[in-house]
């Protein structure tokens, strides 16, 4: 945006590892400490305040390739996959490889993924919708301008890729597209943490009026199902 070079791919990683290194130094009691990197050479750093409460912020990463993913195993406390649009169990695999990898590092690892809710009082409201947003005023301009930025495009991939990834980015940047009553929702939401997945981090359309409803309608039903812990008594 700013006209400066990104680094190669790997050698953006090792920069980050140092990045991060130095943020947990900054963060932790250490005071004057210096940093001697590739990257980055600090010296008598003292940062203040330090975070909150005595303990550091959690750290999510969402990379999909394998440095990337190498990276979030050994540095982050949530890491963000992608949910397999196969079936559950490969989604669940995909979870239980994440975690197995940090254990071999001797740590624990959140695993959240992303998705797009669609819920409407009755199942054909929420199809309806779903066809309305995400078909009929669907941005093609900006979602082949995505895609190409990605080298996804009719020229680099075979035709019937290409149009599959448009349709997953038209559900909202490739996230899982979860469509239905809030009966529905909730029980693929279920499905979803019965697969070992932490957590999800959703969007939709129009938040102001569909969180509410979301709020009144799903998030009982997750409570009911054990999927989500009940709200705690102020």
């Amino acid at each position: 945006m700013f006209g400066v070079e990104q680094r190669e791919h790997e050698a953006r990683y090792d920069y980050a590892q140092e990045w991060i290194d130095a943020v947990k130094l900054a963060w932790s009691d250490r005071e004057d400490f210096d940093f001697n990197g590739k990257f980055l050479k600090l010296k008598g750093i003292r940062a203040k305040p330090k975070p909150y409460g005595g303990a550091r912020p959690v750290i999510m990463n969402a990379g999909a390739s394998a440095t990337g993913q190498a990276f979030a195993i050994r540095n982050c406390d949530a890491f963000f996959v992608r949910p397999s649009r196969v079936s559950l169990d490969e989604t669940a695999q995909r979870v239980a490889t994440v975690k197995k990898a940090a254990r071999d590092l001797g740590r624990e690892i959140g695993v959240y993924t992303v998705g797009v809710i669609t819920c409407k009082p009755s199942q054909k409201e929420a199809q309806d919708y779903y066809q309305h947003w995400s078909v009929d005023l669907a941005d093609w301009t900006a979602v082949d301008g995505i895609l190409a930025i990605k080298n996804i495009t009719p020229q680099t991939v075979p035709m019937e890729e290409f149009n599959l990834k448009r349709r997953q980015y038209t559900e909202g940047m490739g996230g899982l597209s979860i469509v239905g009553d809030p009966d529905q929702v909730a029980k693929q939401l279920t499905d979803l943490a019965s697969a070992g997945l932490t957590g999800i981090a959703v969007s939709g359309v129009n938040y102001l009026e569909e969180l509410p409803f979301f709020c009144a309608e799903v998030l009982p039903r997750l409570h009911r199902l054990g999927a989500r812990a009940a709200p705690r008594a102020m």
